[in-house]
């Protein structure tokens, strides 16, 4: 009897390892590029710095608090965005000096989505947000000062799970 006991507390422990947490459910992909923006030389960005296409810089431009003389890509990540759990995005990789932590808030309707943003750098929260985001449509945020010129970080929702 104590055998049939024991076999059964094991099976119901081994269901319970192997059962799927539905907040670890990816539910689309998200996209997070960061730029250097400056009114001097470009050349500060460093070597791995990226020209930025030409229709990009000109939505950036578009932008008042954004519009700078130059401007180049230093860095992207395409993570993946899980239904009830907080995920990271590392831009600069492999350094981990330059962090975006998401994480979903609700939906509101197809192709949209409110997400907790945080930018850290150093370590330390520098700011955070809570955008809605559209499928498709980058939302662009000022970030620190770096190097004689800013940072502006590029969110955007790649794909998502209807």
């Amino acid at each position: 009897m104590k055998f049939l006991v024991l076999i059964s507390a094991s099976a119901l422990l081994i269901a319970d390892l192997f059962a799927q947490d539905p907040g670890m459910e990816p539910i689309g992909s998200l996209g997070v590029e960061l730029f250097y923006a400056t009114n001097d030389d470009v050349k500060l960005a460093g070597d791995q710095a990226q020209e930025v296409a030409k229709d990009q810089v000109k939505a950036l431009k578009a932008i008042k608090e954004l519009s700078f003389s130059h401007y180049r890509r230093l860095g992207g990540d395409r993570p993946t965005i899980l239904r009830g759990y907080e995920s990271w995005a590392t831009p600069l990789k492999p350094s981990k000096e330059i962090l975006v932590s998401f994480q979903p808030i609700k939906r509101e309707g197809p192709g949209k989505m409110q997400m907790v943003l945080e930018y850290w750098q150093s370590k330390r929260k520098v700011f955070s947000t809570n955008p809605f985001l559209t499928k498709g449509k980058s939302l662009y945020l000022l970030g620190p000062e770096w190097r004689k010129g800013r940072l502006i970080l590029a969110v955007k929702i790649l794909n998502l799970k209807d």
